[in-house]
């Protein structure tokens, strides 16, 4: 059995996996592997606030259809939300509460060139519409917070008494949390999700489906548990 190239292809997984899951693009490391290659470049990119703690970013001096790449960092200087490496150009960030936070975010050209933006996210700058039960059709809007950690606000609309079934479910359609099923009157209801299965057990963090259903008519929506 030969040790050293298997302990050196060990290293090789550890360096990329560290790379992928751990963004830095104000430092040296990852990525240019202490040889200074990153290049701040001021101006670059613009950010806009969103709904639900989304931010837009966009990155200009870029040509349409190269890859750009950014992170969201919070006041600790944590990195609590990255894009490593995508197409879409302007591309969102979800910060996980209201606060402050860093924006750094570029593109290889071939070096890394990027900029960096801050911006504090407040109530007012959510700009979180509230719903109003004007439809003729089961509504079912945004959670919030989104992502979350220990709890989030799922909110639907009925036009008309119905018979409602709130549920959560896995990626790969797992049922794991029932939150409601049973009759529910007309207008806005809000139900509370805490992160945890119909045992009581928290579920791993992740992207997670909360679908409605009432009659014939179904919705399904996405959120993200993030621990």
């Amino acid at each position: 059995m030969k040790v050293v190239p298997v302990i050196s292809i060990l290293l090789m997984i550890l360096v990329f996996s560290a790379f992928m899951t751990n963004p830095s693009f104000n430092g040296i490391t990852p990525g240019c592997a202490g040889g200074g290659c990153h290049s701040l470049q001021s101006g670059l990119i613009s950010v806009t606030p969103l709904n639900n703690l989304q931010l837009q970013v966009a990155v200009s001096g870029v040509s349409a259809g190269k890859e750009v790449a950014g992170e969201l960092v919070n006041a600790n200087n944590q990195v609590v939300h990255f894009v490593n490496s995508t197409n879409d150009n302007p591309f969102i960030l979800t910060a996980p509460q209201t606060g402050q936070y860093t924006v750094n975010a570029g593109f290889k050209s071939p070096a890394l060139r990027w900029s960096s933006a801050t911006i504090n996210l407040s109530p007012t700058t959510l700009n979180i519409p509230t719903p109003t039960a004007t439809g003729s059709t089961i509504e079912l809007f945004p959670n919030h917070p989104n992502p979350f950690n220990l709890e989030t606000v799922i909110r639907f609309s009925l036009p008309r008494t119905a018979r409602v079934e709130l549920e959560v479910y896995t990626v790969h359609g797992q049922l794991i949390k029932r939150l409601t099923g049973g009759h529910l009157p007309t207008g806005i209801h809000s139900l509370k999700w805490n992160g945890r299965d119909d045992e009581g057990r928290p579920c791993p963090s992740g992207i997670y489906l909360f679908q409605i259903k009432s009659d014939d008519h179904r919705v399904v929506r996405s959120m993200i548990l993030s621990k």
